[in-house]
């Protein structure tokens, strides 16, 4: 079947929370035709003006036409939903709007269509509302005609693109407009936020200017709107000129943290990214979904060090999307990364860190070996070739191995199609260097693998590169070794342990990445079992005085990350950041500031003198440091259990970030019972549903509120499952969550999901009881497998 168009014609009840539509498709088929429909109830269909009948089945709309070429026609009603996929209803304080999510499948919620990536269209929309209303889509309007009470606005054709990409925003909104190169730059918030408005503004017009000059192409719309909506399940939506944010992950005023500028900078650039790879070329099918997601991931890091070179953001991706990656997929319940897709649950659920972080880490990978111009070359001649259609991973590689000349497409293959990375283990054999590969699980040993792997190594301070295609490597070292590093600067999607060898890498010139690197090893080699933990809290001594941002930043995550498991990290815990801060009193940075916020948060969950400290001078909160604000409020928390108080900060907050920084502050506290009492909030109404799994993220890392948190899901999982249909978000929180609520209580959470099987979430849940049980063989063998307790 091939469609050329679609004009749909809306007419929004947006008080009652309703529409009317009508769809007319133009469109050829060799038989009936067949389009996908949601929740919608089919009045009439016409075939070049002639009914004609139809039937609806599951998600199927088939429309008995036989043979078909031109005109069908579709009227049809549906309602503006609670959920928060399709056209949906997302409140603030005094209103609501009405926005669309339709990535993956949901477009059908709103017209009946062919829901499938590779079926391109042109979209012409008319919308009929109330008067005092904005309304928001891809392309500015052509014209709007006002008629008492209501108003109908009309859009032009927009270029040809995937149903996912079309949007819909009704309500009232501000905007804050600027106008560079002919493209119109506008950002849209409810009223009263646009003061946050001025930064994603800026970061805006440079990341399409950066993307122009890098892709060789210009932006193909005449307006850019960047729309803060107040309810929202993913971070941010790519549709063509029209994308759509949470409000933490656009907006920035004069409060703002530097940790949330930094994550607004990375946000609009990976979706403006987008724009290029996805909107302009896009995935033939959601196989290919990685492909989208990893390139605007790998992108976003490349545009926000060219606008802020200070924040050295390559740092940040290693410790954010290589590191997440290589912790999903060192699971047997993981995924490749290009991976089969049969349903739409099928799809939501790899929306994950395999598809953004180990997809966006092979490519930083390939183009260390391919060359970054290169690299870029091919990237240029792929847009250009597939621009307005559809295209496969194969067809990038094609043209990156095309510029560079070098063996891309059998390296890409191999590891997109094979789940797990491996672990390279080095020792000295007479005057050689044996390299032997095995995939490495956290689970324990396997088999030896044969990954073509490009690695970068450094012997006795000269530099080399060699592609290791087979399970055993052997490299002459003439003379003796004296120091060793493999993976320089983190480039290779593997671990290194280095037998009997680790004396030589301290003794080599390390970067700040790759004393990262040797210490992020350190840690999964010891949940794995191959390293001693005695030899991991010596491993961490040497990092105690440590000076530079991203190493430090690894070693309080790894605290952070054992403390939710264990007591036994508390004391290591303390030294390290009371050490840490008082090193970092002494910078400026806004590097620094970061960390600084994010260690103090830490110290003062296993502190009391120190968060009592902090408490101290929680009157002077406006005023205080924004990245120091987390901390204070945890502070709070912890000595004064003020619940109340709290909770109205809670609720008086004005910025997305206040918010969430008084929802963790209302999961730490150290009375269980308190913790609790945060839970019960989630299912109230008094929070919004994108704050839920904020809620439930926080509570689940603190040992005091481990039972509760368990409690409160099993009571309530059906109620999550309704709030997150469609969305993917609850499997996601799974598999992070499964591995910390599960200890002390393995077989009741099991059992609990034996009995109650929900597609959505069945791979979650798959890798998050794996990683309980590693985390369960751990503590045995630490010795560590007691009760939480609560620190004082």
């Amino acid at each position: 079947m091939k469609i050329e168009s679609y004009d749909l014609f809306l007419d929004v009840d947006l008080r009652n929370l309703r529409f009317d539509g009508k769809v007319k498709i133009r469109l050829e088929s060799e038989g009936d035709v067949k389009l996908n429909s949601v929740d919608l109830e089919i009045l009439e269909v016409d075939a070049n003006g002639k009914p004609v009948k139809y039937s609806l089945e599951g998600e199927v709309l088939t429309i008995k036409s036989g043979k078909f070429a031109g005109q069908l026609g579709i009227k049809y009603r549906g309602s503006i939903s609670d959920k928060l996929v399709g056209l949906y209803k997302a409140a603030y304080d005094g209103g609501y709007v009405a926005s669309t999510q339709f990535e993956a499948a949901s477009a059908r919620r709103v017209l009946p269509c062919l829901d499938h990536p590779a079926y391109k269209a042109v979209f012409k929309l008319t919308v009929r509302t109330d008067s005092d209303a904005s309304v928001i889509s891809n392309m500015p309007p052509s014209s709007v005609k006002v008629e008492g009470l209501r108003k109908t606005v009309e859009f032009p054709n927009s270029p040809r693109m995937s149903t996912y990409l079309l949007y819909l925003g009704i309500g009232k909104f501000e905007e804050v407009k600027d106008r560079l190169d002919g493209v119109e730059y506008i950002v849209a918030t409810v009223p009263g936020k646009s003061s946050g408005a001025k930064f994603p503004l800026e970061v805006a017009k440079d990341s399409v200017k950066f993307f122009e000059s890098y892709f060789g192409s210009k932006y193909n719309l005449p307006k850019m709107h960047l729309i803060a909506v107040p309810e929202f399940a993913a971070g941010a939506m790519e549709n063509w000129g029209a994308i759509t944010f949470r409000e933490i992950a656009l907006l920035v005023d004069k409060d703002s943290s530097i940790r949330i500028k930094k994550q607004v900078a990375e946000v609009i650039a990976h979706e403006i990214s987008h724009q290029w790879f996805g909107d302009l070329v896009t995935m033939k099918w959601w196989d290919d979904l990685w492909l989208n997601e990893s390139f605007a991931t790998f992108m976003a890091y490349k545009a926000t060090d060219s606008m802020f070179p200070q924040w050295v953001v390559w740092q940040d991706f290693v410790r954010g999307e290589t590191a997440g990656a290589l912790g999903r997929d060192s699971l047997v319940n993981t995924h490749p990364i290009e991976v089969k897709v049969n349903s739409p649950s099928d799809i939501e659920e790899i929306f994950d860190d395999i598809s953004y972080g180990k997809g966006a880490s092979i490519i930083r990978m390939l183009e260390a070996y391919a060359g970054e111009d290169q690299f870029m070359r091919g990237v240029r001649s792929y847009l250009e070739k597939y621009k307005f259609s559809n295209a496969a991973g194969s067809d990038l590689w094609n043209e990156i191995e095309r510029t560079s000349k070098t063996r891309v497409k059998a390296i890409m293959t191999e590891w997109i199609r094979r789940p797990g990375y491996p672990i390279l283990s080095v020792r000295t054999e007479g005057r050689r260097l044996r390299i032997r590969q095995h995939r490495f699980l956290l689970g324990g040993k396997s088999e030896p693998s044969d990954w073509p792997v490009p690695i970068t190594l450094k012997v006795n301070g000269r530099e080399q590169k060699i592609l290791m295609e087979r399970s055993e490597e052997y490299i002459d070292v003439p003379n003796s070794l004296e120091s060793l590093k493999l993976n320089l600067d983190q480039t290779g999607f593997y671990r290194v342990f280095y037998d009997g060898l680790y004396d030589k890498v301290w003794l080599a010139e390390l970067s700040p990445v790759d004393r990262y690197g040797i210490v992020s090893d350190g840690y999964a080699f010891t949940i794995q079992g191959r390293m001693d933990f005695t030899q991991y809290l010596a491993l961490l001594d040497r990092y105690v005085n440590e000076q530079d941002y991203l190493p430090a930043f690894e070693v309080s995550d790894q605290l952070s990350s054992l403390y939710a498991i264990t007591t036994r990290v508390v004391e290591t815990s303390r030294k390290f950041h009371r050490a840490q801060l008082k090193i970092l009193a002494e910078k400026q940075d806004e590097n620094t500031a970061v960390l600084r916020g994010s260690m103090a948060s830490r110290l003062a969950l296993v502190d009391m003198e120190y968060a009592n400290e902090l408490a101290s001078r929680f009157n002077e909160y406006d005023t205080t440091e924004p990245d120091m604000k987390q901390a204070m409020v945890i502070a709070q928390a912890r000595t004064s259990g003020d619940f109340e108080g709290l909770f109205n900060n809670y609720k008086n907050s004005r910025s997305e970030e206040e918010k969430s920084r008084f929802l963790i502050a209302l999961t730490s506290f150290s009375q269980p019972t308190l913790n609790s009492r945060a839970l019960e909030l989630a299912a109230s109404g008094e929070i919004k549903k994108q704050h839920v799994v904020t809620l439930l993220s926080s509570a689940a890392r603190h040992p005091e509120g481990r039972a509760a948190t368990w409690s409160w899901i099993a009571k309530n999982f059906e109620w999550l499952r309704t709030i997150y249909e469609g969305t993917g978000t609850l499997s996601r929180y799974l598999t992070y969550a499964l591995p910390i609520l599960g200890l002390d209580r393995s077989e009741e959470v099991t059992n609990f999901f034996h009995q109650h099987k929900a597609p959505e979430t069945i791979k979650g849940v798959e890798a998050g009881l794996e990683k309980l049980g590693i985390n369960q063989a751990f503590l045995e063998r630490i010795g560590a497998n007691e009760k939480p307790e609560i620190t004082a």
